[in-house]
C-alpha cells in the first residue's frame, strides 16, 4: 500500500438532516485512520468568516444539500496538494439515514469508489466500520488489527449514545476552530443537552463526559452562552462521575471566570482531593489563593506541587514569587541551590539561582554563581540568556551583546530575545543596527501589542521628522489646541498608518471637539493596531455613547474583557457600558470587583460614580 494525501470533506446534509452529523461522521473516520496510521488523511472544515461590530466571527457551513459538483472538487484539487478527496451526502428520513460516500482522484470526474447505504441508528457502528475501512483503503494505508472489522471499539455499545456524542462534539470542535469567535446566534444549550443525553444512555461512556467538560471550560473561557447552563451541566457531570476530578476542576475555572473566588477554591480543593497526585491542580489552587491574599495556603500548595513534579519543577517559580511577596526573598536562593545539588548540570536551575541571589541584594554572590555556571555547564546558553540582561543593566554592554548574539544564533526567531538585544544596542549607541533587528521581530509575527510597539519604534528610527510632527501635535493637545492638533495629524495618516501613537492622539482630539464619527473610526484603527492600549477603549466608549451606539459599545468591551482579563481600564469601561444599556446588576458587580481589586482610588471612584447613580 502506498500512502497518499487525502482530504476528507464533511458530508453535505440534506434538508431536515443535522449538519453536525454530516460533519462528524466523516471527521470521526478520518481522525481514527490518521491517528492510527500517522498518515496524511485530514478532515476539512468549512468555516465561513463574517464581520461583526466587535471583529470577525466564524460559522460552520453546510456547503450544499446535495452532492458536490465535480467542478467544485476539481477546483479544490487545483488549489491544494491532495491526491484524493472523499465527500458525500447524508439524508435523514424519519428513522432512516441514507449515506452516499465517494472518493475522487485528481483529474478524474468519475469516482474511484461510490456507494449509497440506507441504515438506522442501530446500524451506525457497521456503517462507521465500513467508512473507516474505505478511508484507509483509498488513503493507501493499512489499519492496525484493533481497528479492523468488529475489533473497533467505540467506547460504548449503545449506537444512539454514540450518535448523540458525535452531534454534541460538533459544538466543541466549532468553538475550538473559531477560537471562541462564534456567531452571535450560536446557542450551545442543545449541544450540552445532547451530550448529557448520551451519558444518560450509557453512564460509562467516557467520550461525552470528557467532551462536555472541555466544552464547558471553553464556554466559560469565551463567555459563550449563560453561566447557569455551564454550571448546571458540570454539576450534572459530577453526579455521573462523582469520583472523577475533571468536572470539579472545570467548575472551579468557571467560577473563577465570574470572579466567585471562594466557590472556585472549593471546587479546586475538591478536584485536588480526588486527584491528589496531580501537581497542576495544586498550582492552579495556589495561584488563586495568592490572588485572594492567602499566601500561607498558596505556599503550602506550591510546595506540594514541587514535590510531585518531575525534574523541571515549574511550580518553583511560583513558590519563589510567594516568598518574595511575603518578604522572605532570602529563602529563594536555597530552593534553587537544592535543585542544583540534585541536578548539577541543569543550566536553568543555575541561572535562576544566580538571578535570585542578585534579586535579593547578594550581587557579588550572584555574579559568582553566573560565572561558575558558565564554567561548569558545557551548553551554557541558558545561563548567558539570564546573565545578559544583568550585564546590560550594569553597562557591561559588549559582553551583554556577545551573550545575546550567541543566543540569537541558536534562537533567531525568539521575539523577546531580539527585543532585549535591540534595547542593548540602543544603550550602546548603535541605533543604526536596531532597524534590522526590529524587522526580524516583525517577520516573526509577534502578538499585536508587541507588533504595534515595534512598529512605533521603527517609525521613530526611520521617519524621525514625521514622528516629531506627531509629538508636536501632542504638545498642542496638552495646551488645549485640539483643532490645531487635528490639522497637524490628518496629513500624516497615510504616511504613518501603522503608527499607533498618531491614532491615539487623533481619537482623543476628535472626541474633545465633538467629532464622534471620526473619533470612533480613529479608536477602532487604534484598537486594531494596538488592542492592549487601554485608553483606546475609553475613547471608543465615549464616541459610541455620543453616537447612541450603547449596545455595540457594550459588546466590544465585553469581548475585550474576555481577552484582557487583567485590564483595569477595560473593566471600568465595561461597567459604564453595562450601566448604559440597562445591565445594572452586571455594572454594579463589576464596580464592586474593581473596588475590591484596587482599593481606595479617587480617579476610579470619580468614573464609577456613574454606575452608582
Amino acid at each position: 500500500m502506498s500512502s497518499m494525501k487525502v482530504a476528507v470533506l464533511p458530508f453535505n446534509a440534506a434538508q431536515g438532516t443535522p449538519p453536525a452529523l454530516g460533519r462528524q461522521l466523516s471527521n470521526f473516520a478520518a481522525d481514527t485512520v490518521r491517528a492510527a496510521t500517522n498518515s496524511e488523511i485530514n478532515s476539512v472544515s468549512f468555516l465561513a468568516q463574517m464581520d461583526a461590530e466587535d471583529g470577525p466571527r466564524a460559522a460552520f457551513v453546510n456547503v450544499s444539500d446535495t452532492l458536490m459538483e465535480w467542478e467544485w472538487l476539481d477546483q479544490m484539487f487545483s488549489q491544494s496538494e491532495v491526491d484524493r478527496i472523499m465527500d458525500g451526502l447524508l439524508k435523514k428520513d424519519g428513522e432512516h439515514f441514507t449515506l452516499t460516500v465517494r472518493f475522487h482522484e485528481k483529474g478524474n470526474e468519475t469516482p474511484l469508489h461510490e456507494r449509497t447505504d440506507t441504515f438506522t441508528v442501530n446500524d451506525l457502528f457497521p456503517q462507521l466500520r465500513t467508512l473507516i475501512s474505505e478511508v484507509s483503503q483509498y488513503g493507501g494505508v493499512e489499519l492496525p488489527d484493533n481497528l479492523k472489522g468488529d475489533n473497533l471499539d467505540f467506547g460504548t455499545d449503545n449506537p444512539q449514545a454514540f450518535m448523540n456524542f458525535l452531534e454534541g462534539y460538533d459544538a466543541f470542535q466549532y468553538i475550538q476552530q473559531a477560537q471562541g469567535r462564534v456567531a452571535r446566534e450560536f446557542n450551545p444549550q442543545g449541544s450540552i443537552d445532547i451530550l448529557l443525553a448520551a451519558l444518560e444512555l450509557d453512564n460509562d461512556f467516557v467520550a461525552p463526559y470528557e467532551t462536555l467538560v472541555q466544552l464547558c471550560r471553553m464556554l466559560g473561557q469565551f463567555r459563550i452562552g449563560q453561566f447557569d447552563w455551564v454550571e448546571a451541566a458540570l454539576t450534572k457531570l459530577t453526579q455521573f462521575a462523582p469520583d472523577d476530578f475533571k468536572a470539579y476542576f472545570a467548575l472551579g475555572e468557571v467560577y473563577q471566570g465570574v470572579n466567585n473566588l471562594e466557590k472556585a477554591v472549593q471546587f479546586y480543593e475538591k478536584s485536588q482531593q480526588l486527584e491528589p497526585n496531580e501537581p497542576a491542580i495544586l498550582t492552579r489552587l495556589g495561584m488563586l489563593q495568592m490572588n485572594m491574599n492567602m499566601p500561607v495556603n498558596a505556599e503550602r500548595n506550591f510546595r506540594k506541587a514541587v514535590e510531585l513534579e518531575a525534574d523541571d519543577k515549574p511550580s518553583l517559580d511560583m513558590l519563589a514569587g510567594v516568598l518574595q511577596q511575603t518578604n522572605r526573598g532570602h529563602e529563594v536562593p536555597p530552593l534553587w541551590k537544592e535543585q542544583i545539588d540534585k541536578s548539577p548540570q541543569n543550566p536553568v536551575f543555575r541561572a535562576k539561582y544566580a538571578a535570585s541571589l542578585i534579586q535579593n541584594g547578594n550581587e557579588d554572590q550572584g555574579v559568582k554563581a553566573f560565572e561558575e555556571g558558565l564554567s561548569a555547564i558545557e551548553d551554557n546558553l541558558v545561563i548567558k540568556r539570564f546573565y545578559a540582561p544583568y550585564l546590560a543593566q550594569k553597562e557591561d554592554l559588549d559582553r551583554a551583546m556577545d551573550f545575546y548574539e550567541d543566543c540569537i544564533e541558536v534562537a533567531p526567531n525568539d521575539v523577546q530575545l531580539l527585543l532585549e538585544y535591540a534595547q542593548t544596542l540602543q544603550s550602546a549607541k548603535r541605533d543604526f543596527e536596531i532597524p534590522q533587528v526590529l524587522k526580524t521581530v516583525l517577520n516573526n509575527n509577534p502578538d499585536p501589542n508587541t507588533r504595534a510597539n515595534v512598529l512605533a519604534w521603527l517609525t521613530e528610527l526611520e521617519q524621525p521628522k514625521r514622528a516629531e510632527a506627531v509629538q508636536q501635535a501632542e504638545q498642542k493637545m496638552q495646551a488645549g489646541d485640539f483643532d490645531g492638533a487635528i490639522r497637524d495629524l490628518k496629513p500624516l495618516r497615510n504616511w504613518l498608518a501603522d503608527y499607533w501613537k498618531l491614532w491615539a492622539l487623533l481619537s482623543a482630539a476628535y472626541n474633545r471637539v465633538g467629532a464622534s464619527e471620526d473619533a470612533q473610526d480613529a479608536s477602532i484603527r487604534l484598537i486594531n493596531l494596538f488592542p492592549g492600549c487601554e485608553p483606546a477603549y475609553g475613547e471608543l466608549l465615549q464616541a459610541m455613547t455620543m453616537l447612541g451606539k450603547h449596545e455595540e459599545a457594550y459588546n466590544v468591551l465585553r469581548n475585550t474583557a474576555i481577552n484582557m482579563p487583567g485590564s483595569l481600564g477595560v473593566h471600568v469601561n465595561l461597567a459604564l457600558a453595562a450601566k448604559r444599556i440597562g445591565n445594572v446588576d452586571e455594572a454594579k458587580g463589576l464596580a464592586r470587583q474593581i473596588r475590591e481589586a484596587v482599593g481606595p482610588n479617587k480617579d476610579i471612584e470619580d468614573i464609577l460614580s456613574e454606575v452608582d447613580r
